[in-house]
């Protein structure tokens, strides 16, 4: 179906504003729950604005249930603060338990030949989630869909607009925080953009043997599974969304069938109720971060991440990747940020979106309370707070 070309006149209209935040948070997975909380702690107003019905994105409702490494694979912890409260809040309700040489700190071979990572319950996690979110006082708007922004005239964004049940309405804010996962606001803000169309169809899904009444965890028939040449999507385009769920469901399916595992009584139980892209949309500003800037330090670092695929590299995130060149008071966090596509597939993962969410959260309440511009915040002042709150800053 095409309808290019054609198009309505609305009315204008006048659209109620529901809210007034020093912060407002799009997004409510791995980053936009680091960066609410980060930003609540520093002691502002925070409104975090969720399109689905529950927090955690792709970790939770896209089943993507390992929660990857917070080390280096060579025995040093690289991610602590939020990212390492987050991880363990996942086992809070749900099975799993820490790695034992991670739990105690003292046996460093056995951290040398095991990362610090967990398996996690998706449903346990969310409602983990959504306590700890509540606790930290962040103003929660689930079935609130972002659909555009409103700038005043020096070119800063006080509204977010968003769609929900009560129709389309607004909320005023100090500092935005695209952490979208799509870079939706920083698209809308007419910030620089970089757009991938190179997802592939994927089918993390749970379930149920209904022989001996225990539950499968995880069945992944992914990459390797695909034949060469195989359909690929974009995330920013409705038609490639809707086909990739199809696709997904629909390679499912041939999995259950191939393997025979409705006949032996395996039953499909929880699917992802989120498509599970990978790279979709992020930003380009004057700098991005590289595959090949491991162990390079930078002035302002606001956290580190290792390499979920390989144990060695240890990336320093720099503070200038989280806001672009256009809007002065727009961060990003998550797999929004601006790197390159090579560095894109270690920025996007859970441990990364936590890492860049917590630096974006603090970052958004000290240009609130010093009524400045994003890019004016100094270095020392943010690190000093980050450290704080326990963030790992030092390569080691």
């Amino acid at each position: 179906m095409t309808t290019s070309g054609l198009y309505i006149e609305e009315n204008r209209r006048k659209t109620p504003v529901v809210g007034e935040y020093d912060v407002a948070v799009i997004g409510g997975g791995i980053a936009g729950v680091a960066a609410s909380v980060a930003a609540a702690r520093e002691g502002v107003s925070v409104c975090l604005i969720e399109k689905e019905n529950a927090l955690g994105g792709l970790a939770t409702l896209g089943l993507v249930v390992i929660y990857l490494p917070l080390c280096d694979g060579r025995g040093h912890q690289v991610i602590a603060g939020l990212g390492e409260e987050l991880l363990k809040l996942s086992l809070r309700y749900g099975p799993g338990e820490l790695p034992s040489c991670w739990a105690d700190r003292k046996d460093m071979e056995k951290r040398k030949r095991q990362r610090y990572r967990v398996t996690f319950n998706p449903a346990s996690f969310i409602l983990s989630i959504e306590e700890f979110i509540l606790k930290n006082g962040v103003e929660l708007m689930y079935d609130s869909r972002f659909c555009d922004i409103h700038m005043d005239a020096s070119d800063r964004i006080d509204t977010v607009i968003i769609e929900n049940k009560s129709g389309r309405c607004s909320v005023r804010c100090t500092v935005a925080i695209d952490a979208s996962g799509d870079a939706d606001v920083a698209y809308k803000a007419g910030e620089k953009t970089v757009s991938l169309n190179t997802n592939r169809r994927s089918a993390w899904f749970f379930s149920y043997d209904g022989k001996d009444k225990r539950l499968h965890p995880l069945h992944d028939p992914l990459y390797s599974d695909l034949p060469e040449g195989a359909e690929t999507f974009a995330g920013d385009n409705w038609m490639d969304v809707t086909r990739m769920n199809i696709e997904s469901r629909r390679m499912i399916l041939h999995k259950l069938k191939e393997d025979d595992s409705l006949e032996k009584g395996l039953y499909p139980l929880m699917l992802p109720s989120i498509p599970q892209l990978r790279m979709t949309r992020r930003l380009r500003s004057k700098f991005e971060l590289d595959e090949g800037d491991s162990f390079k330090p930078f002035p302002d670092t606001v956290g580190l991440t290792g390499d979920w695929r390989r144990a060695g590299p240890v990336f320093a995130v720099p503070y200038r990747c989280l806001f672009g060149t256009r809007v002065s008071n727009l961060l990003t966090a998550g797999r929004c940020i601006s790197v390159t596509n090579a560095m894109w597939d270690i920025a996007r993962a859970i441990p990364a979106c936590a890492v860049s969410g917590q630096g974006a959260g603090v970052a958004s309440a000290v240009a609130v309370q010093k009524g400045i511009s994003v890019g004016d915040i100094e270095s020392a002042e943010l690190q000093k707070k980050l450290r704080k709150q326990g963030v790992i800053l030092d390569i080691p």
